[in-house]
């Protein structure tokens, strides 16, 4: 059975819990988003009503960055909402907005840091960055429990840290 197989199995099992943004608070990203879009649509518009000889440049200029922004904050807030970390017994699986899922055995996590505004960081023995999760999120007390239980030295050490 290859590597690819086993994380096959492990997204058809149930994690015992996922640590995930709330959807509101993607959800209120994605409205914005759309209200950029369609403001610029509007605006876009009435410049067309107005058949002023420069019309076609506020066009441009409204389609291209009221309507650019809000489908940057689109397409970022869907993102958003696809990142999550499923945690299992003895290993993640993490998923970024980005990347494919990827499976993170619990042995792999060499490092924790205690970021600024509540963040969480786990990386390996190369320093890559493994996942990244928020004190607001949902699940965030189990996954730190689950951390001090699975961790227990570079939890120890980032507290000491932390601390200090």
């Amino acid at each position: 059975m290859s590597h690819h197989d086993g994380a096959a199995d492990d997204a058809s099992a149930e994690p015992l819990f996922v640590v995930q943004r709330y959807p509101s608070q993607h959800m209120v990203a994605r409205w914005i988003g759309i209200l950029f879009m369609v403001g610029a649509v509007v605006l876009a518009a009435s410049e067309i009503i107005e058949q002023d000889r420069l019309a076609y440049i506020g066009v441009t200029v409204w389609l291209t960055t009221l309507g650019g922004l809000g489908a940057i904050i689109f397409f970022f807030a869907l993102s958003l909402g696809r990142a999550r970390v499923l945690v299992f017994d003895d290993h993640l699986v993490v998923r970024s907005g980005r990347r494919r899922a990827r499976v993170v055995p619990a042995s792999d996590i060499a490092e924790l840091a205690a970021l600024t505004s509540g963040r969480l960081r786990g990386r390996d023995a190369r320093g890559r960055t493994l996942f990244e999760v928020m004190s607001v999120y949902r699940g965030f007390s189990a996954f730190t429990s689950w951390l001090q239980a699975k961790t227990p030295r570079q939890w120890a050490e980032m507290t000491d840290s932390s601390l200090g």
